[in-house]
C-alpha cells in the first residue's frame, strides 16, 4: 500500500510539473532515493495502455442520462432528497443493464426499470433515441414538459439541417475522407432518431 501511495505521488508531480517544476522536482527526490539522472525534467511519460472503449461508451451514456434526469428534476422543482422511480423505452437493454445502480444513485431513484410504451402519469425525457419516463409524487406539468420537448425538437432540427447540408454538398461527399463523411452520416441518422423519439413523446401529452 505504502509503495502504491508513493507511485501514485511520483505520477502526480510529473503531471504537475510543467506547470510548477521547482516545487514538484524537489518532492519528487524527496519521495525516495533517486540515480543520477533520474529528473522530472527529463522523465518520460508511461506509454497509455489500451482504451476500453466499452467502458467509455458507459461513462458517457451515463452522464447523459444523469444530466439530462436531474435537469427534468429542477424543472419539476424536486428536492435532491426527494425520491423518483425510473424506467427507460429503448430497444438496447444492455446498454443500462451494468450502470443501473450508478444511475439509481445518482438520481436519487428508489426503482430503475424498462418500459415498452409510455408510463401514465410520468415525465418523459428523451436522451439521445431512449426516452426516459420519471415518477414522483409531485404531478407532472403538461405545459412545462411539453415546452421543453419542443426546445429539445427545434434544437435537434436545427441540427439535422445542418448535418443534411454538409451531406448535401458533394466536394465534401466525393473529396472528404471517408471516415469523416461516415461519422457525418452517423449524425444524420441519430439525429433523425432522436426526432423520431421526441415526436412521439409529444403526441403522448
Amino acid at each position: 500500500m505504502y509503495d502504491k501511495t508513493i507511485a501514485y505521488f511520483e505520477q502526480l508531480m510529473q503531471l504537475l510539473h510543467p506547470f510548477m517544476p521547482f516545487v514538484t522536482e524537489e518532492i519528487y527526490h524527496l519521495l525516495a532515493d533517486r540515480k543520477e539522472g533520474d529528473d522530472l525534467v527529463i522523465r518520460q511519460f508511461q506509454s497509455p495502455g489500451s482504451i476500453n472503449a466499452g467502458l467509455l461508451k458507459e461513462a458517457n451514456l451515463a452522464k447523459d442520462v444523469i444530466t439530462a434526469i436531474r435537469d427534468a428534476r429542477n424543472k419539476q422543482q424536486l428536492k435532491p432528497k426527494d425520491t423518483i422511480k425510473l424506467f427507460v423505452e429503448t430497444q438496447d437493454e444492455q446498454a443500462y443493464q451494468r450502470i443501473e445502480s450508478i444511475l439509481a444513485k445518482q438520481l436519487n431513484a428508489d426503482g430503475f426499470g424498462y418500459a415498452k410504451e409510455a408510463i401514465a402519469g410520468a415525465a418523459a425525457i428523451v436522451v439521445g433515441t431512449d426516452k426516459f419516463y420519471m415518477l414522483t409524487e409531485k404531478e407532472v406539468d403538461p405545459v412545462a414538459q411539453k415546452e421543453q420537448l419542443l426546445k429539445d425538437l427545434a434544437y435537434q432540427q436545427g441540427f439535422l439541417v445542418t448535418v443534411e447540408k454538409k451531406l448535401s454538398n458533394e466536394k465534401f461527399v466525393q473529396n472528404g475522407k471517408p471516415e469523416v463523411v461516415e461519422a457525418e452520416r452517423k449524425k444524420l441518422a441519430d439525429c433523425q432518431a432522436r426526432i423520431q423519439a421526441i415526436e412521439e413523446s409529444l403526441k403522448l401529452l
